[in-house]
């Protein structure tokens, strides 16, 4: 009988890990030094690490930093009704008879605040790309293909990568 109902709780969850509706990651693989677009900040984090570089002034500074904290706000608060709706789907899905029209309500809801999630992501991205001048943007531009180089070749090591078959 125990058997039974983990064979039902493991095939539940990997019908959603597969769906995407359950985050299996740990949160510390989205902390990516540059992949930190992972719905943290988008690129704000980034502009405001090089704004010396970049030559942001005390007012731009400010409003990225605004912006940042407003959608972090909301991704908070998004992703914790996320969490409560996976909850749910899954203590529905330990059914024999799984009553599909409410989990099916749920998953719409998880999309709807997933949705809800990726426009403000947009939104914040597009206001702060707005809050830099144009020569701003293109020097961002060129210091992150820089800084992707360099990640590239580090990555790769010396030669020509990790399998350079002349060590062999």
């Amino acid at each position: 009988m125990l058997c039974k109902k983990m064979a039902h709780f493991l095939f539940g969850l990997s019908a959603l890990c597969l769906l995407g509706f359950v985050d299996v990651v740990p949160a510390s693989a989205h902390m990516h030094p540059h992949g930190e677009m992972m719905m943290q900040g988008g690129p704000i984090p980034f502009y405001l690490m090089n704004q010396d570089r970049i030559g942001l002034s005390k007012d731009q500074v400010a409003k990225l930093l605004k912006l940042k904290e407003s959608f972090l706000r909301t991704a908070i608060m998004e992703k914790a009704r996320i969490r409560v709706l996976h909850l749910d789907v899954m203590e529905h899905m330990m059914h024999h008879r799984i009553d599909t029209a409410t989990v099916r309500k749920d998953m719409d809801q998880i999309l709807s605040h997933k949705r809800t999630l990726m426009h403000g992501y947009l939104d914040m991205i597009s206001r702060a790309h707005a809050v830099l001048t144009a020569q701003q943007f293109d020097k961002v531009k060129r210091l992150w293909r820089e800084m992707m180089m360099m990640h590239h070749e580090m990555m790769m090591g010396p030669h020509h990568g990790p399998m350079d078959h002349r060590h062999m």
